[in-house]
């Protein structure tokens, strides 16, 4: 911490200084890596001289990144101090309108920093435990959707590993009339239980929520009053909202306004302004110099305490590791914040809302920290790869025993972070994670390399990051982790499924098209002939079947496209219904072609016609079983 001191003094100067160091360290957390150095005090973690770092960034936003980068503001602190705020790009691409200083952004999910952080605060106050069971500060019966009689910790709610599974509804709202309270939100939005406390690193925006909510309870008031009053307040954060509405801060609404949102492509996303029903997952907007004076409140410098807590003692211990990955002693998380591994281990968390994304990134041992804040979704040029400049990348420890070969974690992995049962159980599918290897030592993520450094422990070699997987005692790899998230392996069917899917899907799709269009050509033909050609029960039904296989096609593909659009989850209903009367009448349609097919008198053609369309009901009604698309 700080420059190398060459200890060339007599005796008594020597034990005085480092008295005094012992003093200063006293408020810094126990977090870098055994071994590691931390940067000397006028340079970046990556080696880039404080003097010149600016001209770095300026550098980094090249006119060909330029051109498919929106805004971006960034924020740079070092030893209590805010020593770069600066912003580059255009707020709004059509009017040429450009970001400066007083534009604000969506953080996204780097508001859950604002949730542990007045959880930690409650407990320096003896208001909240990190072990208690969380069922004992919540209303009775609150959570209604549990599987397992494991206590829920608070400290489980940190590390995202309570066993709830993803919700993709209720969370955004497009009219702010429609954004209901915490409680309200909570009670519509709770997923299922699927994963035993403990065992599983599940991102959760409803846990989150839940903790927030329990500040609530224990301090009395609305979540955004006391984070207004506890943390805005005390930091003079004056440009930055968390209430959903942003009622908190009109300024901030205001100036909202004023910036659009984009892909990470610079497309417009014309309706890009959405409202946070759970609002402590994801719901503050604010300034880059907001959110540096918030990472400098925990970062006091030297003897100085955080304006945050009454001692650094809390503080100090909110940002030491307490997860760990699974098998090993190697930092994951401390209390909500995720530990990364650059060319020195750090603190953050990212943040992506439907049209924002940023990333608060610190090193607790040097005092160094740094905010990036862009107006495009899914961003990584800035949010990862301008991180990663400033910060530089992990450079392990030479391992001098054998490793495994990389063939061995070879396979399809899905993250665990997904919908088990229920509607959206799909999506993740269309997400998988294929490990290939490349090499002996080296390993593919969907074409993203790693390097193994330890046995089964890789690092990016692109990037930051670090990914373990996890054995059992049989040696089966049972778990592949990384920052944000656990993977599960996928074998057979499971590993094929959508694959599978999509040729059920096309099948059904080309028979019911199919017998449409001929059924119409003969319709064409008997008018232009004037001929009368008999219509039969059979062929009436399998008319109104082959319909209903169009209608099942449409129905789901608005259902999709409402899902992704912020659609809640009420809102699906009808969507729900009308597969399930699909299904009903696929088996009435099957009864039909059972009783009456036999005795027909129409011609063997037809008859194929009648079960082929039979055939696709079947397709049509398996894929709503088979992915939930009922419920």
């Amino acid at each position: 911490m700080g420059k190398y001191i060459r200890y060339a003094f007599y005796k008594p100067l020597f034990i005085c200084l480092t008295v005094v160091l012992l003093f200063l360290s006293a408020g810094v957390p126990a977090f870098a890596a055994e071994g590691t150095v931390a940067p000397a005090a006028d340079v970046t973690p990556s080696g880039i001289r404080l003097s010149s770092l600016e001209a770095v960034i300026d550098s980094y936003m090249t006119p060909a990144r330029m051109e498919t980068t929106g805004a971006v503001s960034v924020a740079i602190v070092k030893n209590g101090e805010i020593i770069l705020n600066k912003a580059y790009g255009l707020a709004d691409v059509e009017y040429n309108t450009a970001a400066d200083t007083n534009s604000v952004y969506e953080w996204g999910s780097v508001t859950k920093l604002l949730v542990w952080t007045s959880v930690m605060q409650l407990v320096e106050q003896g208001k909240l435990d990190l072990q208690t069971d969380i069922r004992e500060y919540l209303p009775e019966g609150f959570l209604k959707k549990l599987k397992y009689d494991d206590p829920i910790t608070l400290l489980n709610l940190m590390h995202h590993n309570a066993g709830w599974q993803e919700q993709y509804t209720g969370l955004f709202y497009r009219q702010e009339d429609d954004v209901p309270g915490l409680r309200e939100a909570l009670r519509r939005g709770e997923p299922r239980q699927v994963y035993k406390p403990g065992t599983v690193l599940a991102y959760s925006n409803y846990g989150a929520s839940l903790a927030a909510y329990i500040v609530e309870l224990q301090s009395g008031m609305p979540f955004y009053t006391y984070v207004n009053r506890y943390i805005f307040e005390v930091l003079e954060m004056d440009a930055t909202s968390i209430h959903p509405k942003q009622l908190d801060n009109p300024a901030v609404a205001a100036a909202r306004s004023k910036i659009q949102g984009y892909t990470a492509e610079r497309e417009l996303i014309k309706k890009n302004r959405i409202y946070f029903g759970m609002y402590p997952a994801g719901g503050a907007i604010g300034t880059t110099a907001d959110a540096a004076k918030f990472m400098t409140a925990l970062m006091p410098p030297g003897d100085q305490y955080s304006p945050l807590f009454r001692s650094n003692t809390v503080l100090k211990e909110m940002l030491t590791p307490s997860l760990v990955y699974e098998g090993t002693d190697v930092p994951r998380v401390a209390h909500g914040f995720f530990v990364n591994e650059h060319a020195v281990r750090t603190l953050e968390h990212g943040g992506n809302t439907l049209a924002f994304s940023s990333n608060f990134v610190f090193d607790p041992v040097s005092g160094f920290g740094f905010i990036v804040m862009t107006n495009q979704k899914n961003e990584w040029q800035h949010c990862q790869g301008l991180v990663d400049r400033v910060f530089g990348t992990y450079t392990p420890e030479a391992y001098n025993g054998e490793l495994p070969d990389s063939s061995e974690v070879e396979g399809t992995y899905i993250r665990a972070r997904r919908v088990v049962h229920g509607f959206g159980k799909m999506f993740e599918y269309l997400n998988l994670a294929y490990i290939e290897p490349v090499n002996t030592r080296v390993s593919s993520w969907n074409d993203d390399p790693s390097n193994q450094f330890a046995p089964y422990a890789y690092s990016k070699i692109y990037s930051s990051g670090v990914e373990y997987f996890i054995r059992d005692d049989q040696g089966k790899i049972i778990k592949l982790s990384n920052m944000y998230a656990d993977y599960l392996p996928l074998t057979g069917f499971s590993a094929q499924s959508i694959g599978i899917s999509l040729i059920v899907l096309g099948l059904g799709t080309a028979i019911t098209l199919f017998a449409i269009i001929n059924q119409c050509i003969r319709w064409l033909i008997c008018r232009f002939k004037r001929a009368h050609k008999r219509v039969t029960g059979l062929d009436k039904v399998y008319m109104w079947v082959n319909i209903a296989g169009l209608i099942y096609i449409l129905n789901n593909t608005i259902m999709f496209f409402r899902a992704m659009n912020t659609a809640t989850y009420t809102g699906l209903y009808v969507h729900f219904a009308l597969n399930i009367v699909y299904c009903l009448l696929t088996a009435g349609y099957l009864v039909i072609l059972l009783l009456k097919l036999r005795h027909s008198d129409s011609r063997r053609m037809r008859k194929a016609m009648y079960m082929l369309s039979g055939l696709s009901a079947v397709l049509f009604s398996a894929l709503i079983i088979g992915w939930d698309l009922y419920f």
